[in-house]
């Protein structure tokens, strides 16, 4: 059983079978029209906490909100996104350094901004980091 075309809209089903195949998506809503469309996680940049909604700003500086609780995100499998704190959900391909804060916090460094790592977090992005790079190795 498959997908049966015409040979010229053979394209069409290979993607969408990537589509479905390989992406991780969110639903999201757009502040601008009230219209809810599906992001890809890896157009994420960082998702924060709002009261019962979650804002999502994508890595074009785009703003939507979604609805839940961060905790719905952690489940997400086989993507880049990684709590840091009890607001924030960031993407881990798109962090750019590390430096120690004030107060010996650990910030993480993206290129327009700069998130702080809570303590319990820290501990999971560092496993996290350190298992990204023995599987690329």
């Amino acid at each position: 059983m498959g997908i049966r075309l015409n040979p010229t809209n053979q394209h069409l089903k290979n993607r969408l079978t990537d589509c479905l195949a390989n992406t991780a998506s969110i639903e999201v809503i757009n502040p601008k029209n009230n219209r809810r469309s599906f992001l890809d996680c890896s157009q994420i940049l960082v998702i924060e906490a709002m009261a019962h909604l979650s804002k999502v700003t994508t890595i074009n500086h785009e703003t939507f909100y979604t609805q839940g609780p961060l905790k719905q995100f952690e489940a997400l499998k086989n993507t880049t996104l990684i709590r840091i704190n009890n607001g924030t959900i960031i993407n881990l391909a798109l962090i750019i350094s590390f430096n120690n804060g004030k107060y010996a916090r650990l910030e993480v460094q993206t290129k327009t901004r700069a998130f702080i790592v809570s303590r319990h977090y820290a501990k999971q992005l560092k496993e996290k980091m350190s298992n990204d790079q023995r599987l690329k190795k």
